[in-house]
């Protein structure tokens, strides 16, 4: 306090406002500091964290997207399917993966890191197998099973519907003895039961029914059953009719375990190959992807709702800090200016009343005070001196008024 007495009124004044100053300066610092904190956690939650969860709810939407299509194109082969597939791949997954790559370098999470890159290794995988599918789904090596029907078994069916045509005429043609009409109901029945046992055939290779394959195996016994009674009346057959029956014979040989393994085939859970790789490959793969997408939203919406509630901490704090700011400011400046105030303001009071005795007459008084070394206490001093040198002069001086 004492250092404060002695310097220049004008030192005085000034150092006042510089603390004064200093005091609005650290105000003001704090608070852009708080500020920029709290600038620093808008722009995570704005550049970061929103567009992150963003990004994995539109790779999201585009792997159920890109699934929806491929099992419209598998299951009805339309071209706009193909398109809805390739569009979800251009404009959702393949955006929303460059955006979290772009974004990974500024996450605080580092398990969400290493999520990004298992996703980038499965999503290579699943559109590897989407492709395969979209390839192979609409072709005859997709369903082996209808192949095999169509290229092998249907024309081993035609001959053999072809030929028993043939001598089943012949045979209408020939006196009918009980034999001949026997003969004639054996090759009627293997006529029937062939075309029945290609129609049960080709009914539970589409529905995948077992009431089909039962009736299948029934209907294709039976065949067997009745071609061989047939044939066991060789003695009957005119020569037509024996060179017919042995193409129906071989192409039975042939058709029978055709038939026996289209069923088997279809049977199997691989019967569709495009099924198969949608199944056992892709639908796991999209699931493991959207589980880790899962687990980072789920991740990402903890961060943001913890950035969230720190800008709100952070604006409540700043708000008690300049309320706290401002007290001690206002107390700090009460205390400043109080003190320069009574160093500047107490001398001249003094040095007022003295130069009014002096001018009324009366030298009967104290010297003021002397505690510093400022201008105040200079003019202190030099009243002093004039009131001893008045004394000296006017030794009998009126006496004080008061």
């Amino acid at each position: 306090m004492q250092r404060i007495r002695n310097l220049r009124v004008g030192m005085k004044i000034g150092l006042g406002f510089a603390l004064v100053t200093l005091v609005l300066m650290g105000v003001v610092l704090i608070t852009i500091q708080h500020v920029k904190s709290m600038e620093n956690l808008s722009k995570r939650l704005v550049h970061l964290r929103t567009p992150t969860a963003h990004a994995s709810l539109m790779m999201l939407n585009g792997i159920n997207h890109s699934l929806a299509s491929l099992r419209g194109w598998v299951i009805l082969g339309e071209n706009k399917f193909k398109e809805e597939r390739e569009q979800a791949w251009t404009e959702q997954i393949q955006p929303s993966l460059d955006t979290m790559e772009k974004l990974s370098s500024e996450w605080t999470d580092l398990e969400n890191v290493e999520h990004l890159k298992f996703i980038e290794n499965e999503l290579a995988k699943f559109k590897q197998y989407q492709e395969e599918i979209e390839h192979i789904a609409q072709t005859e090596e997709n369903t082996p099973a209808k192949k095999i029907l169509f290229a092998e078994a249907e024309p081993l069916e035609e001959i053999i519907m072809r030929n028993i045509s043939k001598a089943i005429k012949l045979e209408l043609k020939v006196t009918g003895s009980s034999d001949r009409r026997e003969l004639l109901g054996l090759m009627a029945d293997v006529e029937g039961q062939t075309n029945l046992s290609m129609e049960k055939t080709e009914e539970f290779l589409l529905s995948g029914d077992d009431r089909f394959k039962k009736a299948f195996e029934k209907s294709w016994s039976l065949n067997e059953q009745r071609f061989s009674e047939m044939k066991q009346h060789s003695r009957l057959f005119l020569p037509e009719q024996k060179v017919a029956i042995n193409k129906i014979d071989r192409a039975m040989q042939k058709l029978g375990p055709l038939l026996k393994k289209i069923v088997r085939i279809r049977s199997h859970e691989g019967w569709n190959l495009a099924n198969t790789l949608l199944g056992d490959k892709v639908a796991p793969i999209a699931f493991q992807i959207k589980k880790k997408l899962n687990e980072m939203s789920d991740s990402q919406s903890h961060l943001l709702q913890a950035d969230m509630e720190a800008i709100s901490n952070q604006t409540h704090r700043l708000i008690i800090l300049l309320v706290l700011l401002f007290f001690a400011g206002a107390l700090v400046s009460g205390v400043l200016g109080a003190a320069i105030t009574n160093s500047v303001s107490k001398p001249i009071q003094n040095v007022s009343r003295m130069a009014r005795e002096l001018a009324a007459g009366n030298l009967r008084q104290k010297k003021l005070p002397v505690v510093s070394n400022d201008e105040l206490c200079e003019l202190s001093q030099s009243l002093n001196q004039l009131l001893d040198h008045l004394k000296k002069v006017q030794p009998f001086s009126k006496p004080s008024s008061n």
